[in-house]
C-alpha cells in the first residue's frame, strides 16, 4: 500500500475528523460514546500523521475538534446519559452544587460544597465573570483546555516510543474527557495540570542522563502541577512521593538527595498552601471533609451515606463540627473493627483491577445499559428468547449499532485492564533493569499503593484517576509497544534541542495557575457587582442568566437554546434515577414553548432553575421580583408573575 505524501496525509486527517464530528455533533449518526467508528478513524490518523511534519499542530487540531464535538452533541442533544444535567446545560446534582458556588462567589458570598476543594470553582468563577456569565462559554474554554492537554501528552509519547504507544495513551485520555466535556466538573483542573506533570516528568526521565540539573526542575515543577491537580480532584496522592523518591534515585547524586528529597516535599506542600490560602479567601467550612463518609463506606463495604444512616445526629451539627466528629466516629471504629479495616483494604485495592467501577470504567461509559436495568424486562426478554434474551433486548431498545458499541467498548476495557496487569509484570519483573522505565515503575507503585484508600464502589475509579491517568495509560502503551522502542533521529534533533534550552516553557504553567487563581480572587474580590437587598424572606429578587437555558421546541436543530421535546421526554429515564427531585419539577410543564432559565436568587444566594411556561421572561434581563411556586425541588421555580 502507497503511504500518503505529508501534504496528503494531513489533509486526510482533517477531512476524515471533520467528518466524524459531523456525523456526531450534527447528524447524531454516532453516540456521543462511540467506540466503533471512532477508534477506526483514530487508527488511520496516527497511522497518516506517523511521518508528518506537520503532526504537532494537527494533533492538536483534531484534538480540539473532536472535543468541540462532544460538546456540541451534548448542546443539541439535550443530555448524554449519566451526568446530570437537563437539556445539555441546566446541571444538577454536584455539577449544579459547583455552579451554584461560582455564581455565589461573583457577588460576593463564599462557596459552600466547593469549600472541600475550591480550586476548580475558583477558576470557573473568573471564567463566568470574565464572560458575563455566559455558563457556555467557561465549559467550553475546559474542554479546550482539556483537548489541549490530550494532545499534549500523546505527541510526548510519540516522539519517545512511536506512535502505537502514544494512540494507546491518546485513546485512554480521550474516552476520559469526552465523559466530563461539557460539565461542572472538577476533573476540569485536575486532568490538565496532571498531565502536564506527566509530561514534565516524561521529558526529565528522558534528559536525565543528558542534564540531570535540568530534569530535577522539571520534576520538581511536574510534582507541584500533579500536587495541585490533586488537590482540585482527590486520587491517588502516593504518586508524588513516589515520582521524588524516582528522582531522588536516579537523576540526583548522592551527596544532594536529602536536600531534592526537601525540595520535591516543598512542591508538595506549595500546593497544599496555594489551596489554603484560596480557602481563606472564597471558602466557608472544613476541606477535603467527605474523606470520613468515604473511610467509613470503606470499612464497612458501604457507600459514603452509610456514615449519616448510622450516626444521623452530624445531620444537625455545623459543618466544622460535623466533620471532627465524623474523625472520631470514624477512628472509634477503625481501632474496635480492625479486621474489616484489613478486608476494606483489600477490597477496595483489588477493586481497582476487579470491579467495574475500576480501570474497566476508564473504557466503559455507556448510557445504553439503561436497558438492562428494569430486572422484570430482562427476566421477560429471558424466558421468551433464552440465554441471547438481554441482548435482543438491548437491540430493541437501543438499535443494533448501540449493541456492537458496547460489545466494542467491553473489549477495549478488558484489554486495558489485562495489558495494564500484563505491564505491572514487565516493568516489575521481566524489565526491572530497564532504566527507561524506571519512572513509570515508581508512579504506578504510588499509584497501586493509593488503591486501598479509595473504594471504587465509593469515589467511581475513573474520577480518582483524573491526575494520573496520563501514567496509567503509557503503563500498557509501553508494555505492548515501546518499552525498548529506539529513538528515532526527530526524537533525538528534538532532544539537542530541548538540551539546549535550559528552561522548559512548559514548566511554568502551574505557576501560572496560582497566578491566574491569585488575579481571580483579587478581581472578584475587589469587583463586586450589584445585588439587590431582599426585605421579605418570602420574596425571589432573581438575575436571570439566560446563556444557560432550555426553550422546549417540536423538532431538534442546531441552535443551542433548543431542544426537542422528544431529546427531553428520553433524557427523563437517565435523569430520574438519581434525581426525582428534579424530573419530578420540570416534567410536568414540560411541551413546546416552555423555557427553563437559570437563575440566580439575592434573597438566599442560590442559583435556580426557573420554569417559565408563558413566556414571562422574555423582557427579564437583570435583577427582578418574581412570583414563584416552589415545586418538589426548592431550588426549581416555577414562575406565575414578574415584576421589573
Amino acid at each position: 500500500m502507497t503511504s500518503l505524501s505529508p501534504r496528503a496525509a494531513a489533509g486526510a486527517s482533517i477531512l476524515l475528523i471533520v467528518a466524524y464530528a459531523m456525523a456526531l455533533a450534527v447528524f447524531k449518526w454516532v453516540p456521543r460514546y462511540d467506540c466503533i467508528t471512532l477508534t477506526v478513524v483514530l487508527v488511520l490518523v496516527f497511522r497518516w500523521l506517523d511521518r508528518s511534519p506537520a503532526r504537532t499542530w494537527l494533533m492538536h487540531a483534531i484534538t480540539q475538534v473532536l472535543v468541540a464535538a462532544f460538546v456540541v452533541h451534548l448542546w443539541t442533544l439535550g443530555y448524554e446519559g449519566r451526568n446530570a444535567v437537563f437539556g445539555g446545560i441546566l446541571p444538577w446534582s454536584d455539577s449544579h452544587d459547583f455552579y451554584d458556588d461560582a455564581i455565589r462567589l461573583i457577588y460576593g458570598g463564599r462557596f459552600e460544597v466547593s469549600s472541600k476543594r475550591p480550586l476548580f470553582t475558583t477558576i470557573f468563577s473568573g471564567l463566568l465573570k470574565l464572560s458575563g456569565n455566559d455558563l457556555r462559554f467557561a465549559l467550553f474554554v475546559c474542554a479546550a483546555v482539556g483537548a489541549w492537554a490530550i494532545a499534549l501528552a500523546a505527541l510526548e509519547v510519540w516522539k519517545t516510543h512511536g506512535p502505537k504507544a502514544a494512540f494507546v495513551v491518546y485513546v485512554i485520555l480521550l474516552f476520559f474527557e469526552r465523559r466530563w466535556a461539557g460539565f461542572v466538573q472538577t476533573e476540569h483542573f485536575g486532568l490538565p495540570l496532571g498531565i502536564v506533570g506527566f509530561v514534565l516528568c516524561w521529558r526529565a526521565n528522558e534528559a536525565r542522563e543528558r542534564d540531570p540539573d535540568r530534569a530535577g526542575w522539571l520534576v520538581l515543577a511536574g510534582i507541584f502541577s500533579i500536587a495541585l491537580g490533586l488537590m482540585a480532584r482527590a486520587g491517588a496522592f502516593f504518586v508524588l512521593p513516589a515520582i521524588a523518591i524516582w528522582a531522588a534515585r536516579t537523576i540526583v547524586p548522592s551527596r544532594g538527595r536529602i536536600r531534592f528529597l526537601a525540595f520535591a516535599a516543598g512542591a508538595m506542600f506549595a500546593a497544599l498552601v496555594v489551596h489554603s490560602v484560596v480557602l481563606r479567601f472564597v471558602g466557608n467550612g472544613a476541606t477535603f471533609s467527605d474523606y470520613p463518609a468515604i473511610a467509613y463506606g470503606l470499612i464497612h463495604g458501604e457507600d459514603y451515606t452509610f456514615l449519616v444512616q448510622q450516626h444521623p445526629e452530624l445531620v444537625q451539627m455545623t459543618p466544622p463540627d460535623r466533620v471532627s466528629a465524623s474523625w472520631n466516629i470514624l477512628f472509634a471504629e477503625a481501632s474496635s473493627h480492625v479486621g474489616l479495616v484489613i478486608l476494606g483494604f483489600l477490597k477496595s485495592g483489588l477493586g481497582l483491577f476487579a470491579s467495574p467501577f475500576g480501570m474497566f470504567s476508564y473504557v466503559w461509559t455507556n448510557p445504553d445499559d439503561a436497558a438492562l436495568e428494569d430486572g422484570a424486562a430482562v427476566r421477560a426478554a429471558t424466558a421468551q428468547d433464552g440465554l441471547f434474551g438481554p441482548l435482543l433486548l438491548w437491540q430493541r431498545t437501543f438499535g443494533t449499532y448501540s449493541l456492537f458499541n458496547a460489545a466494542a467498548m467491553g473489549l477495549i476495557g478488558g484489554a486495558f485492564v489485562l495489558t495494564f496487569i500484563w505491564g505491572l509484570y514487565v516493568v516489575f519483573v521481566k524489565e526491572r533493569a530497564n532504566s527507561r522505565l524506571s519512572l513509570l515503575r515508581h508512579a504506578i507503585a504510588g499509584i497501586i499503593l493509593s488503591a486501598p484508600f479509595t473504594p471504587p464502589w465509593i469515589t467511581s475509579g475513573q474520577q480518582v484517576a483524573t491526575c494520573t491517568l496520563s501514567f496509567m495509560g503509557a503503563l500498557p502503551a509501553l508494555a505492548l509497544f515501546g518499552r525498548g522502542a529506539p529513538k528515532s533521529a526527530e526524537t533525538a534533533q528534538g532532544e539537542e534541542g530541548q538540551g539546549s534550552r535550559r528552561i522548559d516553557p512548559l514548566a511554568f504553567v502551574p505557576a501560572g495557575v496560582v497566578l491566574a487563581l491569585a488575579l481571580v480572587v483579587g478581581w472578584i474580590r475587589l469587583a463586586i457587582p450589584y445585588k439587590p437587598v431582599c426585605t421579605n424572606p418570602e420574596e425571589h429578587v432573581l438575575l436571570p442568566l439566560s446563556a444557560a437555558s432550555v426553550e422546549v421546541t417540536h423538532a431538534r436543530d442546531m441552535v443551542f437554546r433548543d431542544k426537542a421535546i422528544d431529546d427531553l421526554r428520553f433524557s427523563i429515564r437517565y435523569l430520574a434515577k438519581h434525581n426525582a427531585e428534579l424530573t419530578d419539577s420540570v416534567v410536568p410543564f414540560l411541551h413546546p414553548g416552555t423555557s427553563y432559565v437559570s437563575a440566580f436568587d439575592a434573597c438566599d444566594s442560590r442559583v435556580k432553575i426557573l420554569i417559565d411556561d408563558a413566556h414571562r421572561l422574555d423582557a427579564a434581563s437583570s435583577w427582578a421580583s418574581f412570583e414563584v411556586t416552589p415545586l418538589a425541588s426548592p431550588n426549581v421555580l416555577h414562575l406565575t408573575a414578574a415584576r421589573y
